[in-house]
This record gives structure tokens, C-alpha cells and sequence, in this order.
């Protein structure tokens, strides 16, 4: 997983690129092999990438769209790359030239804010939205990557680790001592609330939308329980899922080298290697 970081300043000052210098410095750990970062107005981004599929080879963060406008920080991993570049117009490039960041970005363009429903993979990215002057994040279905952010009437931050927002001189310096307590009750109803007051991790299939004068947070899915499947026997059930379960596998299987599997020794982890390895 990669490391993204960034500022807004909601008060109208201009953002400095020495802090998110600092923030990507803290999140080193997380990307090795480049580093990045973008600097203009109110915003800035930064970035350390950790190469692990083909496409992150040639990809460079933050990324600004062709027409300026935009501006993306990711970390992520796209699954559906085909279905979007079909969708997007993008079939007369090689799909390789094609990083997932860039499919982000051009899927806001777009879809703006609904964008991520379009989205299948792991992700959590932010996004300048210049001629809007707001900042866009979202974190994917199942709440794979990171993404804790900071919000005074001043400044928003995000970052993927805590460690990425206390590089800042004005980010989050008080401890949370209700999270505190939870934690030594055993306690987490709570998915969002920090060790850190005013932090907030970015819940799972959420957007958020940061203006100077608001912070909008929207569920943008949901799993349906109401739709059923009815087919005529057990074996279609089972070769329905087996087709599902298979192309799972497949499109996770991009690599910048071997693919590696954790077994834990039962019935899911067996089943992925068993089917990977066809």
C-alpha cells in the first residue's frame, strides 16, 4: 500500500509544500520507491508510492487531469480497469499506459462525486477540485485502505496513518480520552473516533466533501440484503458463485512480480490459492 497525504486551507491562506513534504516523510514506510508532491493555492498533495502492479510503474502522484482543473493523491488498486476504460473512452490506449489513479480521476470527471460507485477494488484517494475550491476523498467498499483526516475551521488534512497528520504544526495534538476508554473496556462501537480529538478515520463506502465552510460525509453503498437469486438447482448456485469467485481472484492477480499467498489452512484461503493457481 502506498502513502497519500494533503492539506486544505479553509481559511484562504495559501498551502505550503514543506508540510506535506513532512507528512509524505512520516509515511515513507509505506512507499519506498518515489515520492511526490503538489503545491497550488489552498491545496496541496503528497505522496509515496509502493510499486505493486504493472501499471504503477509508470505512474507518477499527484497527478494533475488534462485540463488542469484536477488534481489526484491515490492509493490504490482498481479492479474493474476494463469495464472503466471501456466506459471512459479510453480503448484506443494500451491499458498499461493507463494507471488506476488516472482512471480515479477521469471517472470524477466524469461522474463527479458518484464516481466511486463506479469503482471495484481497493482505494482511498483525494481529489483537488479546483473551479469548486473542495477537497474530495473516498475510501472503498470494504474500508481496505486508510484514510484518517483532521478538520478545524482553519485546515483540513488527511492522511493514511495518524503519524502523516501529527507532522503538522497545527494538526491534532490532544488525546481522545473517550476512545481511550474504550479501548481499555474493550469497547469499539465507535468505527470513526481516533486516540486523537477532532480525528477521524474515513468510514468504509463513504465520500467526504470538504468546503471552507462545510465537511459533508456520504454513505455512497450499501450491501443489498433484499435482492434474491433464484436459479433451478443447486449446481447452477454453485457454478454461478464459481464463476464470481474466479474472476475475484483474476483481476486481483496483477503483479509487478510473483504472487504470494498467506495460508491460514482452511476453506477461504485454500479455495483462492486453488483457483489462482489455474
Amino acid at each position: 500500500m502506498s502513502g497519500i497525504a494533503g492539506i486544505f486551507r479553509r481559511d484562504g491562506e495559501s498551502a505550503r509544500a514543506s508540510d506535506v513534504v513532512a507528512m509524505g516523510a512520516a509515511l515513507a514506510h509505506r512507499g519506498p520507491d518515489a515520492d511526490g508532491a503538489w503545491c497550488e493555492g489552498p491545496a496541496a498533495f503528497g505522496h509515496r508510492m509502493l510499486w505493486s502492479t504493472p501499471e504503477s510503474l509508470r505512474e507518477k502522484l499527484p497527478q494533475t487531469g488534462a485540463g488542469g482543473d484536477y488534481v489526484i493523491t491515490a492509493d490504490a488498486r482498481i479492479d474493474n480497469r476494463d469495464e472503466l476504460i471501456s466506459a471512459l473512452g479510453l480503448a484506443g490506449r494500451p491499458s498499461v499506459e493507463i494507471s488506476d489513479s488516472e482512471l480515479i480521476l477521469i471517472a470524477y470527471e466524469r461522474w463527479g462525486e458518484d464516481c466511486p460507485r463506479h469503482l471495484l477494488g481497493d482505494f482511498a484517494f483525494a481529489i483537488w477540485d479546483a473551479p469548486r475550491q473542495l477537497m474530495f476523498c473516498a475510501r472503498d467498499h470494504m474500508g481496505v485502505r486508510p484514510l484518517v483526516y483532521y478538520a478545524s475551521g482553519r485546515l483540513f488534512a488527511f492522511a493514511s496513518e495518524i503519524n502523516g497528520l501529527l507532522a503538522l504544526q497545527e494538526g491534532p495534538r490532544r488525546l481522545n480520552e473517550t476512545r481511550m476508554a474504550e479501548f481499555l473496556l474493550m469497547i469499539a462501537e465507535d468505527k470513526a473516533i481516533t486516540f486523537f480529538e477532532n480525528v477521524d478515520r474515513l468510514p468504509p463506502a463513504h465520500t467526504l466533501t470538504v468546503t471552507a465552510n462545510s465537511v459533508r460525509l456520504r454513505q455512497y453503498w450499501t450491501l443489498d440484503d433484499r435482492t434474491e437469486l433464484r436459479l433451478r438447482s443447486e449446481t447452477e448456485y454453485a457454478e454461478a458463485y464459481r464463476d464470481v469467485f474466479t474472476e475475484a481472484v483474476r483481476c486481483r492477480l496483477r503483479s509487478t512480480g510473483g504472487v504470494g499467498a498467506l495460508l491460514s489452512g482452511g476453506l477461504d484461503t485454500s479455495s483462492i490459492v486453488c483457483v489462482s493457481r489455474e
